[in-house]
């Protein structure tokens, strides 16, 4: 047996980079056997039975895995470099059914000569060299929020920008809501600005003036995504500016569901919110204004081809999946009402745009009918009807200064001239040698007035164009005596020759 003891042996100053190539000498001691092993296997031993401990504070934490400990008069760290310029630093938790890219948080640092858009961390272009970040990867369904805050009462989460010193803090998030400190501004992408610091809008619970402010309770947050506002349940007792670019708009307000005959928008000029509570379900907005106080709603338009707009579209079907719109839809209706002991469903005086066929990409014919409740009644009734060839008088019409009408005047003697009965009202003609006169585009109730004078010393003919039966004459021409005037009247009943009457008076 060799007579060596092991303090004789050599020093062995370094371990082999090949761990299997360095040996230790052991004993079994459960199996009494003596033997070799080499560092790797000691390796391998310790770290998968042992905690690892670096530093000499004993582990009394439960379900610890390492545990690093040093005395340092500042600070101690751990620290994780990688000596690629181009990659990432990352510290990386799993879930236990993560993978490489789902389900785990990361906690990193880009490189220097890192290339945003390269996907070795999920992030793609949101970071550029020298970036820290933090996200979570979750999955569909599975979650993947991130929360951050404070769980001890009376602390805040700071943001701080451009700096480390409290100066630097823009915002906190406190037990009470969400709060821009140090004069900061809350910046719009617009490039306007809103000073929180002097204007009314003001982010804490007493401005929003409600329990459930926006920023102050979890379930009803003010949240941001995509340049969308959405709100919750919030009160405002100052101004409030809303400024911004939204990939669904700027402002937009889902009233999902909400109370029956209760208006999902209010603004209203009272100082208690009060207001007359609808009559029926559908108000999306109401606005009522200060009393003994004209409530106005103004729309300004400025610049060439520009002005105010105030337009309704309907269709058949849903908002997701519409369908045409018919015969009879309203199209757009403008009410006036007024309060007897309550106010009616839709108005004593309105105005209607209507369809007026069957809507298709080539066929939109319109009409707008007006409406009237008659005086002693509550009953609306359509007093009038306009489309785009005619208009419908369903009452009287009382015209205190009667009609003017666009005379057709022709500006010399005219042996034939052609009356359009459609679209001519008063014509005035002269004849020297003769007038024969032919109807075009006859129209049903239409009346034609026709003024001809005979300028010449003697008797001139009259050619009507209508049969002698159907004339005052009992003929189919009249004899202008010379120098003298008369007046022709034809009358269609219902559009055709046949049926147009022709009356000649000559004093």
């Amino acid at each position: 047996m060799s007579q060596i003891k092991i303090s004789q042996l050599p020093v062995i100053a370094t371990i082999n980079a090949n761990t299997s190539n360095t040996l230790f000498a052991g004993v079994d001691i459960p199996s009494g056997t003596t033997g070799q092993m080499t560092v790797h296997t000691l390796a391998q031993g310790l770290f998968s039975n042992e905690i690892l401990n670096v530093g000499a504070t004993p582990v009394t934490l439960p379900n610890t895995i390492a545990q690093f400990s040093l005395a340092g008069e500042s600070y101690i760290q751990t620290n994780l470099v990688n000596t690629n310029g181009g990659g990432t630093a990352d510290i990386v938790v799993t879930a236990n059914n993560g993978t490489d890219s789902t389900y785990f948080i990361d906690l990193g640092l880009a490189n220097p000569a890192f290339q945003p858009g390269l996907e070795f961390n999920n992030l793609g272009t949101a970071i550029n060299p020298l970036d820290g970040y933090l996200y979570v990867q979750g999955g569909s369904g599975l979650g993947g929020n991130l929360t951050i805050g404070t769980t001890t009462a009376n602390t805040e989460v700071r943001l701080i920008g451009g700096g480390h010193d409290y100066a630097n803090v823009v915002a906190k998030i406190t037990g009470d809501g969400f709060k821009m400190v140090n004069g900061h501004p809350i910046y719009f992408t617009d490039g306007t600005t809103q000073n929180t610091a002097a204007s009314s809008v003001v982010y804490t619970q007493a401005a929003f003036g409600t329990a459930n402010s926006a920023f102050g309770k979890a379930n009803n947050a003010l949240a941001n995504t995509s340049g969308v506002l959405t709100i919750g349940d919030f009160g405002i007792s100052g101004n409030l500016l809303v400024k911004g670019v939204g990939a669904a708009g700027l402002f937009t307000i889902n009233a999902v569901a909400y109370p029956a005959n209760t208006p999902a928008f209010t603004i209203t000029g009272s100082n208690n919110f009060v207001t007359v509570l609808p009559v029926n379900q559908g108000y999306m907005m109401q606005v009522t204004g200060f009393t003994n106080t004209a409530s106005r709603i103004v729309n300004d338009a400025y610049g060439a081809n520009s002005y105010p707009a105030y337009i309704g579209r309907t269709g058949r079907g849903s908002s997701t999946t519409p369908s045409a719109t018919l015969n009879g839809d309203v199209l757009l209706r403008i009410s006036g009402n007024g309060y007897g002991t309550s106010f009616s469903q839709f108005g004593q005086a309105r105005i209607d745009f209507v369809a007026d066929e069957n809507f298709t990409d080539t066929t939109k014919g319109t009409q707008i009918q007006f409406w009237n409740t008659i005086t002693g009644s509550n009953t609306l009734n359509k007093i009038a009807s306009l489309n785009a060839t005619q208009a419908q008088f369903f009452g009287y019409v009382n015209p205190q200064k009667g009609f003017v009408y666009t005379p057709l005047v022709y500006p010399s003697a005219q042996t034939a001239i052609t009356i359009d009965v459609a679209n001519n009202s008063l014509v005035r003609a002269q004849t020297a040698t003769g007038l024969t006169v032919t109807l075009s585009n006859l129209l049903a109730g239409k009346e034609v007035l026709l003024w001809i004078t005979n300028t010449a010393g003697g008797n001139q003919t009259l050619t009507t164009g209508v049969s002698a039966l159907n004339s005052t004459l009992n003929s189919t021409t009249y004899t202008i005596p010379g120098t003298s005037t008369i007046l022709v009247r034809y009358m269609s009943i219902d559009g055709t020759t046949q049926n147009t009457f022709v009356a000649v008076t000559h004093a």
